[in-house]
Order: structure tokens, then sequence, then C-alpha cells
């Protein structure tokens, strides 16, 4: 499907990682299993973190938002086993090398859920949204020049530079680039899309705030043929409905699996491990790596625009505290530099690890006279709907306020946070978790329009040549410059890599533990 010149100059650069994220279960699933045999039928329930604020994954950066969505929306491109981007509504595609052009060929007779058939009208439509709207969407346009239809199943993207990282954005599933009817597009004007209708195995059923989100198997799905591969090749819907239930409390997401309330709940307590393991009706779901803790400075006004104050709020931090206040066992958590992880040994760098986990008082507290903080109030935004960000919030802030920061905790629901974190005057800090990335020239965090507004001419001019370089160690060697960017101007302070904890109960088959939480190919007894 790709060109060979292609292949040999391009392919193995974006697909350097050899990470397989992998999760271990009681039940080990079959993940290239044939699904025709297995039972369908039945309501999977499954218990979230919180409320989510919209179902437009173009506009929304929150994990509740892509988990819910992206059963619905379907990209070009997804991600394999080994978190490669494959086809997904792409039938194939190929590189021109001399003109900078991609050629992408879709798929033929996909319906959407409204009957109507895809179309490449609908697919420039949706990605000329997608790089308005999105975080992912900005890099896009950074290195795509247009996007335009050649055919009714045939669109190219032209570009300005060469870059390894065109299929990766169009396979992240945060924040992703999911088909809309092109309809739905210009129904939504510059607002969020309000009709939920993509080309996935599951429909839009109802959305009760705060209650439910339902979806339900969709009969005309188009599936891929041959067997599942991470999250591409084919897709089934084996329950008739599926069901996310925000559920803001740690406890009661727990207690539901274990009591048969739900079938499912995302990111339990760690320190429930023991008693998960002991509970014959339920199987612990561990998936390691999966993100990192952070906090997030708002860098367009107040006290943490000076990077000098970001400095002295990193290095008076002792982050083993922290993280162990959130995640109990050391099994769950782990302090590390690194922007990308340990099993990501292509990408892993120490770059800027002097500025990591240093408990350095007296510097901080130099730092902070450089940069004239008198004591003004900072208002750290955090959550309970994500039970780690409250306790690291919690541990941090008492540290901080020994050296003289003067930090106001407020406690709200992640909704609330989504939506103040988009107002400059109304925070100072944020917590938040930074999660898996497969290819560090795709990371958000880089977007000066991403939540906290790292506007930097250094950092742009280097992720740039990180994204335009194809060779592959000096690709390496720019990223290990980049990360020492990115400890000196300090968008965010990392606290730690984490590992989460999942629940399920033993009448769920076919659960594959990825760093994306996903239903299809999934029964229940």
């Amino acid at each position: 499907m790709m060109r060979k010149n292609w292949i040999a100059m391009s392919l193995t650069v974006v697909f350097l990682i050899s990470l397989v994220l992998s999760g271990c279960t009681d039940n080990k699933p079959a993940t290239g299993a044939d699904n025709s045999a297995t039972k369908k039928g039945g309501t999977l329930k499954v218990a979230i973190n919180g409320e989510p604020p919209t179902l437009d994954m173009n506009k929304n950066t929150s994990v509740v938002v892509q988990e819910i969505s992206y059963h619905i929306f379907e990209g070009l491109f997804t991600f394999d086993d080994k978190y490669n981007a494959i086809p997904m509504l792409a039938k194939d595609y190929s590189y021109d090398a001399a003109n900078k052009k991609y050629t992408i060929n879709l798929r033929a007779g996909v319906k959407f859920h409204n009957g109507k058939i895809l179309t490449a009208d609908d697919v420039v439509a949706s990605i000329n949204r997608w790089g308005k709207v999105s975080t992912y969407g900005k890099t896009f346009l950074r290195y795509a020049q247009e996007v335009k239809k050649t055919g009714d199943l045939t669109i190219e993207i032209l570009l300005k530079d060469p870059s390894p990282i065109i299929p990766m954005l169009l396979a992240v599933p945060a924040h992703g680039a999911g088909i809309f009817p092109e309809e739905s597009i210009v129904a939504a004007g510059d607002g969020d899309i309000k009709e939920f209708i993509g080309t996935g195995p599951f429909r839009f059923v109802e959305h009760k705030a705060d209650q439910y989100i339902k979806l339900a198997r969709f009969d005309d799905y188009s599936a891929l043929d041959g067997p599942a591969i991470g999250m591409g090749g084919k897709r089934a819907a084996l329950v008739d409905e599926l069901m996310f239930i925000p559920t803001p409390e740690n406890s009661v997401r727990l207690d539901g699996v274990q009591t048969g309330q739900f079938d499912y709940a995302i990111q339990v307590n760690s320190d429930s491990y023991a008693q998960v393991k002991a509970n014959t009706q339920v199987d612990s779901v561990i998936i390691k790596p999966y993100w990192w803790a952070t906090a997030i400075f708002n860098k367009k006004m107040g006290a943490f625009k000076d990077q000098k104050l970001r400095q002295a709020f990193a290095l008076a931090l002792n982050m083993d505290p922290i993280m162990k206040a959130a995640f109990t066992n050391e099994e769950f958590y782990r302090l590390d530099p690194s922007i990308l992880f340990k099993e990501q040994t292509e990408w892993w760098s120490d770059s800027g690890k002097e500025m990591y986990n240093q408990g350095n008082i007296e510097k901080a507290k130099q730092l902070m006279k450089e940069a004239n903080y008198n004591g003004e109030k900072i208002r750290w935004m955090t959550t309970k709907d994500y039970d780690f960000m409250y306790k690291n919030a919690v541990v941090a802030v008492e540290q901080l306020k020994q050296i003289g920061f003067n930090i106001e905790l407020q406690v709200s629901d992640w909704a609330t946070i989504a939506q103040r974190r988009a107002k400059p005057e109304e925070w100072e800090v944020f917590s938040n978790g930074v999660s898996f990335i497969a290819d560090p020239g795709i990371w958000a965090v880089w977007e000066s329009s991403w939540p906290g507004w790292w506007e930097s001419q250094k950092k742009d001019e280097m992720i740039n040549k990180v994204n335009t370089e194809m060779d592959p160690k000096a690709r390496k060697k720019k990223m290990d410059d980049l990360q020492a960017v990115f400890w000196e101007e300090l968008p965010v302070s990392k606290f730690g890599d984490f590992f989460v904890l999942d629940v399920k109960s033993k009448k769920v088959n076919g659960f594959v533990p990825s760093a994306y939480h996903y239903f299809w190919n999934v029964s229940k007894n």
C-alpha cells in the first residue's frame, strides 16, 4: 500500500517504537480471535471517572470524552498492537516524496449511523475542521498545506515540508480526527458537534447528564475483514448496549463491579489491589505504562508566567511522597524525568534530569526571590474525579507552603476544570495527567494552544526539527535537546509515571488492556 521509497525513507522513522503497552489480567484475552462464535447480547456497564463535558472528540482533550467518542466515530487511521498507525476508514495510502504528497483511498460502502455512505467530501470537511479546533489538528496543519478531494473515495494531503508524523497524527484517539458527515459539520458551524453520527461499531442513543451515556450496536457497521489487531482490524459490537456511567468516587466504582452494578470500572485506587485479587468474582487489570501525573502552569498570565517561579515550584518538590500518596504501592508508580516511558527504549531520555525530584529548598527560595514572588495567592484547580490528581496536589501543596508559596486548593469536578482552564484569569495551576504518546513529535503539550499556553520560539523551532528529520538517530538526538528545553522552560511539572488498576467482572470476555479503553470485541456472559 505504501510505495517502496516511502517505506525506506519514512516508515521506520514513524514507527520506531517497539513498545507493546502491556497489561495483565487474570483472564488473558485472545487478541486476534475470530468473534463470529462469541456470544452476543446484553448491556455492558462501564463506570468512568466523571461526566464528559461534550462528545465532540475534536474539541476536548478529556479522557472521558475520547473513551466514549471513539466507539461512535472512526478516523482514517488507528493504532495496531504496537501503536503503529494503520488504515481504518482508509483503504490504503501512498506517499510521493518528490511532490510531498499523501494519497489516501477510502474504503467503499462504509455507512454512517444515519445510513449515508462515506465519501471524500465528509473526510475533507472533517479533517479541515479537526485542523482548526484540535490540538493535534493544529500540529497537522503546521506540516500540511492542503487537504483536497481528488475522487469520490480519494483525498490528497499536500505537505509544506516532508514529515514522518502525518499517519500517526491521524491515528491518535485523543482529540482525534474522527470523521463526521459533512452535514453535521456544517450544522455545527463554529460550535460543538451536536449530531453524534459516526461510522463506528456503536451508535449514540442517549446522554443523561451525570447518569449515563448510552450507545447501541450499529447493525449496519462496515467491519474490516481479518482479525483484530490492537485498536485496528475487525471491530465487532458484541453487546447490544454499551453504557458509560459517570462515577466520580473510586470506592463506588470498585464496589459497583464487586456487587454486579457495573461490569467494568476504569481506574480504581491501587491500594485496593489486594482486595481485588482476593475477590473470585472480579479480575484485576493493570496497565503499564499508562500516564504520568503532573501540574500544569498558566503561562499566559499570573505568577507562573515567570519561568523562574515555575522552576522554583519544580525544584522544591520531593516526588516520592507525592506519588506514594496517590498510588500507595510502588508497583503502580515510578520516578522518572523522561517525557516518554522507559519501555519506549528508542525514545527514553534523562535529558534535563537536574530539574526533576531535587527537593532543593535553598535553590527554590532563591528563584522565588528572583521572580519577585511576594506571597500572592495561587489558585490550584484539582479534582477527585481522578483521585490521583487530588492526592498528588494535597501533598505537593503542603511541601510548597513550607517554602512560602501561598496556594489555595480549589476542588471541583473535572468538567468544571475543563471549562475553567480555558480562562487564564481564573487559575494559576491545575492538576492533570499526561497520556501515553506513541511518537514524541505528536505530543499535544508542544502546542501553544494546549491548556497552559506554552509559547516559546525556541521550543517551536526545535519541535519542527524533530518533526521534519527523517534519520532515526538524528531525530533521537534532536528529541533529547528538545526535552532539555522542556525542563528548562517547564510548561508543566512532572511528578512521576503511574500505572492503572482497573477492575472487571469475570463475566466480561475479550477485553484487551491498553492505554485506550475500548469495548468492541468484548462480550458478556
